[in-house]
């Protein structure tokens, strides 16, 4: 057999790393068919016919530093690459980042050209899943195409632990954190099962610290008071669910459902049952999954920017494909791949799920950035709407990122809700004659000049308009993202209205 060339070893070892030829192609500035022609190559030197049998070849010749793969077998190339991978990609120790008296634990995998930052669903333990070996190989698999960014939210895993469950503000904040901590401008960002929400409303609210979206498994709402969504589970089932979770805390609970493939494993039902055990509690879950199943972030969808790519096991037994097909489908441009299988785990049986990721980050990014933010807007409406000196003291010590008059009142853009919140609470206490009516509403805005796009600035001032002066009305859509905050409110409907109280929002009663 003739001696490879350099570059036909390059493409053999981003072959074994489990990279498509188009992830390949955008590695090694070459073109999609420059690559299947080294690979023609590489199969004629080697006497093989297939990619996993070039690895496996090439492990046998002594040209790749990885163990020989079982005879017999037809693995894909990159599990043969990942059951040698551990002395190739790091694994930095658990490191903390402190955030309002809270510490986060978090860890950084591999060494990527891109950075990549995960959202786990209602569970993680950034210890005990690497016991897991299709764990270890799903992220030490991204750690060769990344840096791969883990982290517990607040309440689980090795971060503090907190009374009740963290909001969507909250867990959003600490993933800023972390990417801070990490040094990370800019990063991909990875929400699976619960952690799509907060992903989510991380690129529509700091647009500019992400690259692409991937949502694995994700849903916008898990749960339902109506008939629709037919794909979300009805609350009373939900709610079900939940009792029979907090009952059976520390077995391997629902294996039948999220890791239907894995069901017979021992070895598996053990590490789930230990990572229940290490990750959380009875009533500190079932806060977490309350909290999960009101949120809803549906509304939201169209207004996203970043280019996004949905994934999911077609017969999922946690998110029925339809969830997936609808964020697919609200969010502009998103991309949907669907896979066989029906684990709701994202690393059993992963492989599949690691080469779509890769070949994601490899792609070109955009070229430009959408100048739009999502904000939490605040519009302050007729009578004693002016935008007095004690209004704007007050509006500024909430430290909105801009205050704008309109013909109208005036409205401020927060980035988080609690400021914002705050800020209408005080101007609130101004009492009536010295403020008007008070909304709260969330929506994209643009970066440049704080306007509003498409219709957020008409339901600010809608709703501003129908409240009394010194009242605070809240939308129905930022209703869905304050679940868990702990925040007292009552239908609102306006005094002249004959009207269903539920299309109007919420009045803030504390």
């Amino acid at each position: 057999m003739r001696d490879l060339k350099e570059r036909e070893l390059q493409i053999l070892r981003l072959i074994a790393d489990g990279m498509s030829d188009r992830a390949i192609a955008s590695r090694l500035n070459l073109s999609a068919e420059t690559v299947r022609w080294y690979n023609k190559e590489l199969y004629l030197t080697l006497g093989v016919t297939s990619r996993t049998q070039a690895v496996r070849r090439a492990a046998a010749l002594g040209l790749l530093d990885l163990p020989i793969a079982p005879a017999g077998g037809d693995a894909p190339p990159s599990a043969v690459a990942t059951a040698g991978a551990s002395t190739h990609v790091s694994r930095s120790p658990i490191q903390y980042v402190e955030r309002g008296g809270v510490y986060i634990a978090y860890q950084v995998v591999g060494s990527g050209p891109v950075d990549l930052l995960f959202f786990h669903g209602f569970i993680s333990h950034l210890e005990i899943g690497w016991e897991n070996p299709e764990y270890a190989a799903f992220f030490e698999q991204l750690g060769r195409v990344a840096r791969v960014i883990l982290f517990d939210k607040r309440g689980v895993g090795l971060s503090d632990r907190v009374r009740g469950a963290p909001t969507l503000e909250q867990t959003v904040g600490d993933a800023v954190a972390v990417l801070d901590a990490v040094g990370s401008k800019r990063a991909f960002v990875l929400g699976t099962s619960e952690g799509g929400a907060a992903s989510l409303l991380l690129a529509m609210q700091h647009p500019t610290r992400v690259r692409g979206l991937l949502l694995l498994g994700a849903t916008a709402r898990v749960a339902r008071t109506g008939a629709e969504p037919a794909w979300a589970a009805p609350r009373e089932e939900f709610d079900r669910r939940i009792e029979a979770l907090q009952q059976s805390w520390g077995q391997p609970w629902s294996i039948e459902r999220f890791a239907p493939t894995r069901l017979h494993d021992e070895s598996f039902k053990s590490w789930w049952s230990r990572l229940l055990r290490g990750a959380s509690s009875p009533s500190a879950v079932r806060a977490v999954m309350e909290v999960a199943r009101d949120v809803d972030v549906s509304a939201l969808l169209p207004q996203l920017r970043t280019r996004t790519v949905v994934l999911h096991q077609r017969d999922d037994r946690v998110v029925p494909v339809e969830a997936a097909r609808f964020l697919a489908a609200q969010i502009p441009g998103a991309r949907l791949l669907e896979f066989p299988g029906a684990d709701h785990i994202y690393f059993v049986n992963g492989e599949p799920f690691v080469r779509a990721i890769a070949e994601f980050l490899a792609e070109p990014d955009e070229a430009q950035l959408a100048d739009t933010w999502l904000a939490i807007i605040v519009h302050v409406h007729g009578r004693g709407a002016a935008l007095s000196a004690d209004q704007r003291a007050i509006a500024d010590a909430f430290r909105p990122r801009r205050e704008r008059l309109d013909p109208t009142g005036w409205t401020a853009l927060f980035d988080a809700p609690s400021r914002a919140i705050a800020c209408a609470r005080r101007l609130r206490d101004l009492g009536r004659g010295r403020i008007g009516g008070i909304s709260l509403h969330i929506g994209e805005c643009r970066t440049s000049d704080g306007v509003a796009v498409g219709i957020a600035g008409d339901v600010a001032q809608q709703l501003a308009s129908l409240a009394e002066p010194g009242d605070v009305v809240i939308s129905e859509t930022l209703h869905d993202v304050l679940v868990g905050s702990g925040i007292t409110l009552e239908r609102f409907a306006p005094r002249a209205s004959t009207g269903d109280a539920t299309q109007f929002g919420w009045r803030l009663a504390d």
